[in-house]
């Protein structure tokens, strides 16, 4: 299914007065109804709360609460409620009732009422929704998701529980929407439509870099995606699609010399091809896979007592690979490049890239050092990352800096 018509159904099934389920496969492992809290009525509001069980909260945008009056709850944990509220239907209005909160809730997307005309503590939850690229809980992504489909920034979102209380169960939530035919969506899918309609990533300097390997331009970004210190390196070339590889940082490989991995021997192929050939190169400030340097260290000694490097990234509680290429794309297109050849063997990259909007003419092999301390480490890559690497390549240490684009 098409992205584009996902939001379209979305879209057709709020103005048809169907909540969507929108599922977070990846944090919190649960799924939420959702809803427009601009167009909600009471029947809507009996629905939520008899199918979804879960606490029926309304969203908005946390600096547009903040300004019209409203105010936290002190939290030991993080969470970003606001004072429940009401909104008077008449003065003898207890909140409650189904229509009553529907109320509550279009009264809430209506920026011109402040935290005065409400009354408080009430019987609606109200949670601020910070920016999507702080946090991609449901709060953030189902205001995100209103906003790509052309609503108010407001939502109404209820957890979805199943008849023992379990928010958890796929399975049910599959059953709920066959049942009521209600549209699904994942939370990565808004957040892939979030990266491509929002640039947060834009070129702050530029300066020249001589290095061993010829002149480079180096380029730093002001980034409020993930707030990260990514920069790119670039060399001129003279076709219209530019070789370009994407380096996540690795400090004991790229600066340390380390040969337990094939990162710094990586990293010094592709400048060595850039140099030659133009193109770009980004740094991407991602250890570890994604899980920083200190957790790195823990999966070295984890790695030291028989782990693999995807085995100790589960042990310590991560992802295998918890690296999203959505800065990347997002510097590439600040810098105006929308089509690459790509030098990678990694297939998630490629994936992520397209899934962005990036357009990838060709795929280029890019092999490092193999060495005797690395051949197991790369042999992984190739076994539960299913990275393309050429087992002779691994085989045969004498091969160094190889460099194949038979993919083209």
């Amino acid at each position: 299914m098409e992205e584009q018509s996902i939001f379209m159904r979305v879209r057709n099934s709020f103005l048809n007065g169907k909540p969507i389920i929108l599922v977070d496969e990846e944090r919190e492992v649960e799924a939420d109804l959702v809803f427009p809290a601009e167009l909600i009525t009471g029947n809507i509001t009996e629905f939520m709360v008899r199918y979804g069980k879960g606490l029926f909260c309304t969203v908005g945008p946390h600096d547009e609460l903040i300004k019209r009056g409203f105010f936290k709850l002190p939290s030991n944990y993080g969470a970003n409620y606001f004072i429940p509220i009401d909104y008077p239907l008449e003065e003898n209005s207890t909140g409650i009732p189904t229509y009553e909160r529907a109320l509550t809730c279009n009264s809430i997307s209506d920026n011109s009422k402040w935290a005065n005309q409400f009354k408080y503590p009430g019987h609606v939850t109200l949670i601020g929704a910070i920016d999507f690229s702080k946090r991609k809980g449901h709060s953030e992504s189902s205001v995100e998701l209103l906003k790509i489909c052309g609503f108010k920034p407001y939502s109404v979102i209820v957890e979805i529980l199943d008849e023992s209380g379990d928010s958890h169960n796929f399975h049910y939530i599959d059953e709920l929407s066959k049942q009521f035919d209600l549209v699904k969506i994942t939370i990565r899918d808004v957040w892939k439509e979030y990266i491509k309609n929002e640039q947060l990533i834009s070129i702050s300097s530029r300066a020249k870099l001589p290095t061993y390997y010829g002149e480079f331009e180096i380029i730093s970004f002001d980034n409020r995606l993930d707030y990260k210190e990514h920069f790119a390196l670039v060399k001129e070339w003279h076709d219209g699609t530019p070789l370009v590889r994407i380096h996540s940082e690795c400090i004991t490989g790229d600066c340390l010399s380390s040969i337990r991995c094939d990162c710094g021997s990586q990293l010094e192929n592709a400048l060595s091809l850039i140099s030659t050939h133009g193109g770009i190169l980004i740094y991407l400030r991602q250890e570890g896979r994604g899980i920083g340097f200190t957790p790195k260290i823990s999966a070295y000694a984890l790695q030291d007592r028989g782990y693999d490097t995807y085995e100790a990234n589960v042990c310590l509680g991560f992802k295998p690979d918890e690296r999203d290429y959505a800065p990347a794309f997002q510097m590439l297109r600040a810098l105006g490049i929308h089509r690459i050849r790509l030098l990678s063997n990694n297939p998630d990259k490629r994936r992520q890239l397209n899934e962005y909007g990036l357009e990838i003419d060709a795929v280029e092999n890019l092999y490092g050092r193999v060495t005797e301390y690395n051949k197991e480490y790369i042999a992984t890559k190739i076994s539960k990352f299913h990275h393309n690497i050429n087992m002779e390549i691994v085989n045969n240490s004498s091969n160094y800096f190889h460099h194949d684009n038979s993919n083209q």
